[in-house]
């Protein structure tokens, strides 16, 4: 009797296994894929071209500057920093804003860069809440450590979107 159950539950587990064809990773990958797909016409992201990310339009411009953080109490101080416009905008119809752990920033050595945006008060992570359709413009605020390419991550655990910016001072 207690064979018989135990080759009826293996039976009801390959049964169960065999039915799904992809991994969880190839359908993360291709819900990933459609997402990204469904939510911008182009495959590419860049700057100076909105995108959309978590409800949000998202639009990155190239018109960056550079600034120091004044502040002697900071390990930061005198550092160069790059202050790259942002506009954002609510597609959804809630409140809503951009989460500042939804994205990272990598500097031109790839490396992931350490948040400066408590030094700024016109930075994003701090904006907050936008009403429906309305927007905003601000500010990502990153360590300068040499020309090059810069990335910014967006990352949500659904959809995944990288933008490279060339910065040259």
């Amino acid at each position: 009797m207690k064979k018989l159950l135990l080759i009826a539950l293996c039976c009801l587990c390959l049964i169960g296994c065999s039915s799904n064809t992809e991994t969880p990773d190839n359908q993360n990958n291709n819900s990933t894929n459609q997402n990204n797909s469904s939510n911008n016409e182009e495959s590419t992201y860049s700057v100076n071209k909105p995108f959309t990310f978590d409800d949000l339009e998202i639009t990155i411009s190239d018109k960056y500057s550079f600034d120091t953080i004044d502040n002697e109490f900071s390990e930061y101080d005198n550092q160069t920093i790059i202050k790259l416009p942002v506009t954002i905008k609510n597609l959804k119809d809630e409140t809503h804003s951009l989460n500042m752990f939804y994205y990272s920033f990598f500097g031109s050595k790839g490396t992931e860069l350490d948040s400066i945006s408590s030094y700024f008060d016109d930075s994003v992570d701090f904006a907050g809440d936008l009403k429906q359709d309305a927007s905003y413009d601000k500010y990502f605020y990153l360590l300068y450590d040499g020309d090059g390419t810069y990335t910014i991550e967006f990352d949500d655990w659904s959809n995944k979107i990288s933008i490279d910016i060339e910065i040259k001072k």
